[in-house]
């Protein structure tokens, strides 16, 4: 008799542990199902405003790790051509399709005229070849268009072995990345594109 009682005793306590972790794992399920419905409330309740700015807050990240890769290859490049930085590759790879139908003519130009239009590096912005460092990259502005036509202008500074330069840059959102269509040169105050299309002077026409 006691050896039943004993046995009844055990398996009330079984029972009454595993409605116990029962309960206690149905309220947790129940917690985050109701935490999960907070955060959707939650987001459904901000305001359009709200909505833009962590949408741009996003996209100014996306930004700079670009900016930041592509300069990462061009100093790999520089590294591994002793300081020169010349291939239009890179262009290809990291320019807007505007930015390399206007390079493409201006090297037309120079072949035909056996002129050259770069004094300055629009990847280094030095006028000579050196091995140069970047840094201190910043989105300075951004903008997100009703038709999701995507702008962005990155500064960062250029460090050679005793000096540093000013730069900036900007982008456009093209076939799924984001890509460069203009290079500045702030120290000496060079606009790359300008100055190619008054290289360029009646040649312009054929690019339209």
């Amino acid at each position: 008799m006691k050896r039943l009682v004993s046995i009844s005793v055990v398996a009330g306590m079984l029972i009454g542990g595993l409605m116990t972790i029962g309960y206690q794992m149905l309220r947790e399920q129940f917690v985050e199902e109701e935490q999960v419905e907070e955060v959707q409330t939650t987001l459904a309740g901000l305001s359009d405003s709200v909505k833009t700015e962590m949408a741009l807050k996003l996209e100014r990240e996306a930004v700079l790790e670009r900016v930041r890769t592509i300069y990462r290859v061009v100093k790999q490049e520089c590294m591994y051509m002793g300081g020169s930085v010349d291939s239009d590759l890179l262009d290809l790879s990291f320019c807007s399709k505007s930015w390399n139908k206007l390079l493409m003519a201006v090297r037309s130009k120079e072949h035909n005229t056996g002129t050259l239009f770069f004094e300055v590096n629009k990847w280094t912005m030095a006028y000579e070849s050196g091995l140069v460092d970047f840094d201190e990259f910043e989105v300075s502005d951004l903008t997100i268009g009703p038709d999701n036509e995507r702008t962005a202008t990155v500064t960062f500074m250029v460090y050679d072995s005793d000096s540093y330069t000013p730069a900036r840059i900007e982008l456009v959102y093209e076939d799924g990345n984001w890509k460069i269509d203009n290079f500045y040169h702030l120290k000496y105050m060079l606009n790359m594109r300008s100055m190619m299309s008054q290289y360029l002077g009646n040649d312009m026409p054929y690019l339209i």
